[in-house]
């Protein structure tokens, strides 16, 4: 409802009474951004698709907190009279191989077996509360749980590089569904299977089905909406994110012991997957990029009958103007291509390391862990909505720069330490981080030629699950110096916020189909002069 309340609303008059024709006037060649105008807007197909996009958002938000509840520290425990005997030590919110006293005491006495149920033993009403008691791991394999973060993302980072590129080879839905199908899969092996490597190479695959989904996801939701209502189906789609993330925070709560939890984020997927396989459809830009004409039209057909209108039989034409020959290559021979995507990738770099920099240091935080979760998960909330509204006032560049330069502001104001002060940071800064996804996830679908654009989004959130994977480390700093990872992500972030400047405006401009409409975004809208600023830089390229 907000969402249509709130598109519609937008609309010119103009607009209003094509709407309320029976059947479009469209004769010609029109490029597809056209046509979904004179559809309207956001018509009944897109509104389907974008909430269906949403729930599915929603399931797999739900997996990135997987750890943070499944693999918690379970300090209901207490020393056998044998441990007692032979030196085993309890210190409060401790687990047993947390102190170094009982590791040394179970390799002295048990040749490498678990000291759990001889030398210690769980409560056994919480035992199953987690993997790290269930599993009985012995202390010199409990390294293997500091991995399970970084397994996590570092599936995420050959996902979104995979899946990039096969959306763009097989299209985003056949793409969109084995993402989907990945994550169900390995979500059923999970709460059957107390082996951790079994659980390591499930969360590999679950981080790859993510990163995946996120990206394909939003790129075919913003493909399906004219350019006038992409901003707000971008902010929108982060916004049920954020949702989901602390709505992670209830799933916890009602299913505490690991293994359930793990089968209600399953259910969703699995019920999900036979709905999108009916329900999802593939993009009409996907079919233009590889010649099927007939294909794209045939589709646009069923989205204009979808949303009330008709598509006339004859003159109608897709404009065709896609360079076949753009690739992975071509992102290393045009210097405009290149300062833009490395650019891009820094910004996606820094938008993930505060973000999960803050995620992975809230454990430090006094309270209870579902709480902090659900908390911090709808402080994002505020900034998805002030992103919103700036993309619209100063557009995609300056909000960028606005966001990353007030989380250097927050991380430094950090230093001064007192409990206040740090949650009241925490929360400003999960703001500012739901602020940066917003615009760097709508920023990356409207950059780039078709033919790259998953490609180019891809290589972008990869370099973002490369700062998801040194945010936990740097976080951890704060044992080492309370200041230095406040300094390092301030410092990072006051230069990200000054390279955004080279980089094209794209607020309310048609998404590129080939490298010479890419270039146009670099021509200022009221009389095409080229900006100062990005001329300098591409003679220096």
């Amino acid at each position: 409802y907000f969402i249509q309340s709130n598109l519609r609303n937008r609309m010119d008059p103009d607009e209003e009474k094509d709407k309320g024709e029976d059947k479009i006037s469209l004769k010609g060649k029109y490029k597809i951004d056209e046509v979904l105008t004179q559809f309207g807007g956001i018509g009944k197909f897109q509104i389907r698709l974008i909430l269906l996009m949403f729930f599915l958002a929603c399931v797999v938000a739900w997996r990135i907190l997987f750890d943070l509840f499944a693999a918690k520290s379970v300090t209901q425990w207490e020393c056998t009279v044998q441990g007692l005997a032979l030196g085993c030590t309890k210190v409060e919110d401790k687990m047993p191989c947390d102190i170094a006293a009982n590791g040394e005491l179970e390799t002295n006495h048990l040749d490498g077996a678990s000291g759990s149920g001889i030398y210690w033993t769980f409560d056994e009403k919480y035992k199953d509360y987690s993997i790290r008691s269930s599993m009985d791991l012995p202390c010199s394999e409990y390294w293997r749980f500091s991995f399970i973060s970084s397994i996590y993302f570092i599936g995420a980072f050959f996902g979104v590089w995979m899946y990039g590129r096969l959306s763009d080879y097989i299209g985003r839905r056949k793409a969109l569904l084995i993402s989907l199908g990945m994550c169900t899969v390995q979500g059923w092996i999970i709460p059957f299977f107390r082996d951790i490597n079994v659980y390591l190479a499930c969360r590999f695959f679950d981080g790859a089905a993510f990163g995946g989904f996120f990206l394909i996801g939003f790129v075919l939701a913003v493909e399906y909406s004219p350019p006038k209502y992409r901003n707000s189906v971008g902010t929108a789609f982060h916004f049920v994110t954020s949702i989901g993330m602390a709505a992670a925070a209830i799933w916890g709560v009602a299913f505490k012991p690991w293994q359930w939890f793990a089968i209600a984020l399953a259910v969703p997927a699995t019920i999900m997957l036979p709905v999108c396989y009916f329900l999802i459809p593939e993009s009409p830009r996907f079919y233009l990029s590889k010649g099927k004409d007939e294909e794209a039209l045939e589709l646009l057909k069923k989205v204009a009958e979808t949303n009330g209108n008709t598509m006339p039989e004859e003159d109608c034409h897709l404009y065709e103007d896609i360079d076949a020959k753009v690739n992975l290559l071509t992102l290393f021979k045009n210097p405009r291509l290149i300062a833009c995507g490395l650019i891009n990738m820094f910004g996606w770099f820094m938008t993930s390391l505060v973000y999960y920099m803050l995620w992975f240091s809230a454990k430090y935080l006094a309270g209870d862990i579902y709480l902090n979760a659900a908390i911090l998960g709808l402080a994002e909330l505020p900034g998805r909505v002030a992103a919103y509204f700036l993309m619209e006032k100063i557009g995609r560049r300056y909000t960028f720069m606005t966001s990353v330069g007030l989380a250097c502001v927050c991380m430094f104001v950090s230093i001064w330490k007192n409990p206040i002060n740090v949650k009241i940071m925490y929360c400003i800064g999960k703001a500012l981080a739901g602020s940066l996804w917003a615009v760097i996830y709508l920023y990356s679908s409207e950059m780039y030629p078709t033919r790259i654009r998953n490609l180019g989004s891809g290589i972008g959130s990869a370099a973002a699950r490369v700062a998801a994977l040194i945010a936990p480390f740097i976080g951890d700093w704060i044992n080492v110096s309370p200041y230095a990872p406040y300094i390092i992500v301030g410092v990072l972030a006051i230069i990200c916020s000054g390279v955004f400047i080279f980089v094209p405006e794209t607020s309310g401009k048609e998404l590129p189909q080939t490298l010479e409409e890419f270039d146009m975004l670099f021509e200022k809208k009221e009389g095409g002069k080229k900006d100062e600023l990005e001329q300098e830089l591409t003679s220096q390229m």
